[in-house]
């Protein structure tokens, strides 16, 4: 096709397109010309300079409150236990977050320290490290300078002996309570042997300490045999392993696994449960339940809804895949107001769900 060719098909125009670019053109140009003239007429908006100068006062004139994040984004301290729904409103969270806070303290719960928050579900990790330093809580104590008393040994009862010379004698007031509690429910130091079955004393006390135990015999001395053989009741979910190495067939191994066992559960519901307990024979457990009680109101509930994936899956009667199970369950519809939804949903199968009732 010849280039003269080219030139009259595609730029020669009939009468009506001549026409209608020529009226286009002077659409443009008249367009161009108002808009000039405008500008000229045109009066400036005055600046307002607080606003423009807010970004560099804010640092210096905000006190630290984030009662709209597009204005203000510094954090205040609080306490995520009072504070109050208007308090929340101000700080950069998200709003699902703020309706788990509100949920868990209707519902009786009480943050104790940062961990505890750092559990509510929702919380990030960036979350977490922005809000942290701002985190109060009532039960934060003073820090204060520990009086380091010098180690003396000398013969004692541990019957009698004070706190004081206890600490004398190199206990730490952790352990001092730990005998306490052993002799408020009862227990009694006959042998120097009772009192070095001790847990919570180290085998370097115990060998420095065992020449220096003298205990004073009050009365008769009930013989082993005969001890064995009177009537004990214990509370199983609040004793330690110390009061049940008091029954027959538990020594000190038997008695931290039972031990270890209802922490791991959260408490006994019922004696049933100490068949699960790893090398407890029938004998010893039939003859165990004559001899303990057990109290429900001291078990421990599992939260499905602040409860992290290790603490789920520390739960004997959950373990590791149904604690996955239950993260992807709350994550994809919210908080689990009632236990119920997850055997509806068969995440639990009947019996699983009948096991783990009590503790949900």
């Amino acid at each position: 096709m010849k280039f003269k060719q080219i030139i009259q098909d595609y730029f020669t125009f009939n009468r009506k397109e001549r026409k209608g670019i020529t009226i286009f053109l002077a659409v443009i140009f008249m367009l161009a010309v108002a808009n000039r003239i405008i500008y000229y007429f045109e009066t400036p908006a005055k600046i307002d300079t607080q606003l423009l100068n807010a970004p560099i006062i804010e640092p210096s004139q905000n006190k630290g409150t984030v009662n709209n994040p597009v204005k203000q984004n510094k954090l205040f301290s609080f306490n995520p236990n009072t504070i109050s729904r208007e308090g929340l409103d101000s700080l950069l969270l998200p709003e699902g977050i703020k309706r788990n806070m509100l949920k868990f303290r209707e519902k009786g719960g009480k943050y104790y320290s940062e961990a505890d928050f750092r559990k509510m579900y929702g919380v990030t990790d960036s979350i977490y490290q922005k809000l942290a330093p701002f985190l109060l809580f009532e039960n934060k104590k003073v820090q204060t300078t520990k009086v380091i008393i010098p180690v003396k040994l000398f013969t004692f009862d541990p019957n009698t002996t004070s706190d004081k010379d206890l600490l004398r004698l190199g206990l730490t007031e952790k352990q001092i309570q730990t005998i306490r509690n052993y002799q408020n429910k009862g227990g009694i130091f006959r042998r120097p042997a009772d009192f070095l079955k001790i847990y919570a004393l180290s085998q370097s006390q115990k060998d420095a300490l065992a020449s220096y135990i003298e205990i004073e015999e009050k009365g008769k001395i009930v013989p082993e045999k005969e001890a064995s053989t009177l009537e004990i009741h214990l509370e199983i979910n609040g004793t330690d392993s110390i009061e049940l190495m008091r029954l027959p067939g538990i020594g000190n191994k038997l008695s931290k696994r039972i031990i270890k066992y209802r922490d791991l559960l959260g408490g006994f519901y019922e004696l049933a449960q100490l068949k699960e307990v790893y090398g407890l024979s029938d004998k010893t457990r039939l003859q165990l339940e004559t001899m303990v009680q057990i109290d429900t109101s001291k078990i421990q509930k599992v939260d499905l809804n602040f409860a992290d994936w290790k603490e789920l899956a520390r739960h004997p009667y959950i373990q590791k895949n149904l604690a996955s199970l239950i993260i992807k369950f709350r994550t994809k519809f919210g908080p689990i107001n009632e236990p119920s939804v997850l055997r509806d949903s068969m995440i639990l199968n009947i019996e699983k769900y009948t096991k783990l009732r009590p503790y949900l």
